[in-house]
């Protein structure tokens, strides 16, 4: 399955006592170059709740390029960053537009800035 930056995913995350699992949709923040040879993508957590924070990026329909998504609108938390293996990757919702994809990586560089 390849896996592309900007691609919005559900993975299987672990709740914090491990023993349990949900699919939760994330934002592959990985270059497409890294995702074709690496074990792993890097992903932000997606979420329906907003937190009011300056880490957060509103994603609506206008910002898909692909598919569309379940919860609209959604949010991109860019301090909320995993690294995981594609094989956890359940499947491909979404993908996002590249004036998107470029809003949230500045937003990215900004939390380390």
């Amino acid at each position: 399955m390849p896996v592309k930056q900007g691609s919005i995913v559900l993975v299987d995350f672990s709740y914090s006592n491990l023993k349990e699992t949900k699919y939760r949709p994330a934002l592959v923040i990985s270059s497409s170059k890294y995702n074709e040879t690496a074990i792993d993508v890097v992903v932000l957590r997606v979420t329906s709740r907003s937190r009011g924070s300056a880490w957060e990026s509103k994603i609506i329909t206008d910002d898909l390029a692909e598919c569309s998504i379940d919860i609209e609108p959604s949010y991109v938390r860019v301090d909320s960053i995993y690294a995981v293996e594609k094989k956890i990757i359940r499947k491909i919702v979404a993908q996002l537009k590249e004036e998107k994809i470029k809003e949230i990586k500045t937003q990215l560089l900004e939390l380390f800035s």
